[in-house]
């Protein structure tokens, strides 16, 4: 009967260990993507408004 309980405790908290990793990883990325794409968006319409 224990052993029914522990299995999806053990698998939530594997899961959340491996949503923590992910974060650690995606959420720089994709601050510095949204950063470039933002700045790359400005240099474009700068450019464009000097032509």
């Amino acid at each position: 009967m224990q052993q029914s309980i522990r299995a999806p405790l053990e698998a939530i908290t594997t899961t959340a260990a491996t949503v923590q990793r992910a974060g650690r990883i995606l959420l720089p990325l994709g601050l510095a993507a949204a950063s470039t794409g933002v700045g790359l968006l400005v240099y474009f319409w700068l450019v464009a408004a000097v032509l």
